[in-house]
């Protein structure tokens, strides 16, 4: 399962989830709050030749809410697919995502479950959450924003999470794309929890953390034999994993709640829904995602890339260099991020831009030739 970097317990999510996490911010600091976001978001601003749009678009027969930003309304979009599940980079991508929009138009998705979709819906799904429905939704994106900004094809990337849909509408609709990018791409559910879990138990050993070997080897056997994960145990495993490096490189914790609050795109109630609707959604696609398995599939017709940070132990980087060698593609490249975990695109932006730029954008002006 490949949850989000933001550390929750089984008594807090259920907390969050009950009592809709009320603020404790006080005046002052809420009244900081809104001026850093105004800086922020004058700081960001489009030019009048780009695009920036933020509104709730029908899909899948209910409202979902996207970002459209680019500098350029000439440059191909970027669609770019959360992970989680439930997790949205929305509210964070205002911290990298700037110098993308110089080359792209980039659309930041909120799915059903999560982030301002989530809160517009009243925190609730108004149908069960499924693969199938959200790589549906993901596929009736695609064609919308195809036919709002006339575009023949897009660039679509999936994180972690995201990957799964991603892959799966690579497969099924390669010629809506110019090309597939899967950052931190899931490969195996099982073999997935498998390695990252060994790979996070051998750093425990090695760092000497005593404490962090004992707690993870009585998640022993990980993932359960039955391949239904409690979620419980999915989120002990994901604590030792982000507090020894895996999901971002060389740090203990990350500050994404404090880059939420900063965002020009979320009010305090959008933000106070983020943490149900990735507990509500991990709850209802677990089971699902644990059985994900494109080993079989080999054949793409639209050319793939994948980033991996070298030091990710949630989609470990070893499993998809391995499948990456079994694929074949119009064009494929696997791009390994040095000094990097499961964040690549926070903890490498300038690295993945230019290869983005240098070997992926020219996809679509060569597809504009054609």
């Amino acid at each position: 399962m490949q949850f989000s970097k933001h550390e929750l317990t089984v008594a807090t999510a259920a907390i969050l989830l009950t009592l809709g996490a009320p603020t404790t911010a006080t005046a002052a600091g809420s009244r900081v709050d809104a001026e850093s976001r105004a800086t922020i978001a004058g700081l960001q601003a489009i030019g009048p030749e780009g695009i920036h749009e933020l509104e709730a678009v029908q899909i899948g027969g209910i409202p979902q809410w996207i970002s459209v930003r680019g500098n350029n309304r000439s440059n191909p979009i970027l669609l770019f697919v959360h992970g989680g599940p439930g997790s949205p980079m929305m509210p964070e991508s205002w911290s990298y995502q700037r110098p993308w929009e110089d080359f792209f138009t980039v659309v930041q998705w909120d799915q059903r479950g999560a982030g301002k979709t989530f809160q517009a819906g009243k925190r609730k799904t108004v149908e069960p959450l499924t693969i199938d429905r959200m790589q549906a939704d993901g596929e009736e994106l695609i064609e919308l924003l195809r036919k709002r900004y006339h575009q023949e094809k897009i660039f679509l990337m999936g994180h972690s999470w995201g990957s799964v849909l991603g892959l799966r509408i690579a497969q099924h609709r390669p010629e809506l794309l110019y090309a597939y990018v899967g950052v931190g791409q899931v490969v195996n559910g099982r073999r997935n929890e498998e390695v990252g879990y060994q790979e996070t138990l051998k750093k425990a050993r090695e760092s000497g953390n005593a404490t962090a070997v004992s707690e993870l080897m009585a998640l022993a056997p990980y993932p359960d034999p039955s391949g239904t994960t409690p979620l419980a145990k999915v989120i002990a495993e994901r604590h030792w994993d982000v507090a020894l490096g895996g999901m971002l490189y060389g740090k203990q914790q990350d500050n994404a709640s404090q880059l939420w609050k900063l965002s020009p795109d979320y009010t305090p109630a959008d933000i106070a829904a983020i943490e149900p609707g990735e507990l509500a959604s991990a709850q209802q696609l677990l089971p699902e995602v644990a059985r994900v398995d494109f080993d079989a599939i080999r054949s793409f017709k639209c050319p793939i890339f994948f980033f991996a940070g070298v030091d990710d132990r949630t989609t470990p980087a070893s499993i998809v260099a391995a499948y990456y060698q079994t694929i074949e593609a119009p064009k494929k490249q696997l791009f390994k991020i040095d000094h990097a975990a499961h964040y690549v695109i926070n903890e490498a932006p300038g690295t993945v831009l230019v290869d983005l730029v240098n070997f992926i954008r020219p996809l679509a002006e060569a597809g504009r030739k054609q």
